[in-house]
């Protein structure tokens, strides 16, 4: 039975530094998707080049634009395209995988993208175990997320609902996987049980997040206590994104 341990981490911010330490400490394999240019994006070009020297560059977007909501097939393909160009050039190996800014996407994104010459793209659907026969459609087991309720910040701290929303969208997912009931209380809990799960019944578990989140959120010693969890497991690979699509 086949047991794939990947992740991913959006945006290349500065504490994308951080994750890549945390990554090598518990010989864990990630993507990392970079932007050339955005405001989310405070990494180097050195550091780039330092990340690729144990860890997979994926390419997101020339400036993080939201793909559908650009006008005509030529901006997609240059955001796309370009974007490719410019880290192959960066770091002197193939960029194979994609990251839709925000995980948007659409048909002429997915063409762009294939067009482009990527291996598969990666978007944002959660709790899943495996690669859809549509590998642009590459999708994930679950982020790096306050949990089971967001944590009030100034952008929502009026939008009660919004601060439901981790448990809304966990909630029927737990009830399909049979998970424990441990699982409803915090993110480690959840993270881990989706885990268990995976062991149990094989595929792949993807755990994806942004770093600039994981601080904004306090939840770097949740996401160590998980990588501790998940690492070294003797009927486990633990493989890159394009590692993850090739073999699928």
């Amino acid at each position: 039975m086949k047991r794939i341990v990947t992740t991913s981490w959006d945006d290349g911010n500065k504490l994308d530094l951080k994750l890549l330490n945390l990554l090598n400490k518990y010989n864990l394999k990630g993507t990392f998707y970079i932007p050339k240019s955005s405001e989310l994006k405070s990494l180097t070009d050195q550091e780039i080049k330092l990340i690729a020297e144990t860890q997979e560059i994926g390419a997101h977007t020339l400036t993080h634009s939201d793909l559908t909501k650009l006008s005509s097939a030529e901006e997609i393909s240059k955001e796309i395209k370009g974007s490719k160009d410019f880290l192959e050039q960066l770091v002197g190996k193939e960029i194979k995988m994609f990251a839709y800014p925000g995980g948007k996407f659409d048909s002429r994104a997915k063409q762009a993208a294939q067009k482009a010459g990527f291996i598969a793209a990666r978007i944002t659907k959660q709790f899943e175990f495996s690669i859809s026969q549509d590998k642009f459609e590459f999708a994930t087991t679950i982020q790096v997320y306050p949990y089971p309720f967001r944590k009030r910040d100034e952008n929502h701290y009026h939008l009660s609902r919004f601060l439901f929303q981790p448990l809304q969208n966990s909630f029927f997912q737990i009830l399909k996987f049979k998970l424990p009931k441990k699982s409803f209380f915090s993110w480690p809990n959840l993270s881990q049980a989706l885990f268990d799960y995976f062991l149990a019944e094989g595929g792949i578990y993807h755990l994806w997040g942004h770093s600039w989140e994981i601080e904004k959120y306090n939840m770097w010693n949740d996401l160590e206590e998980i990588f501790k969890y998940v690492s070294q497991r003797p009927n486990c690979q633990y493989l890159t994104n394009s590692e993850t699509a090739e073999l699928n």
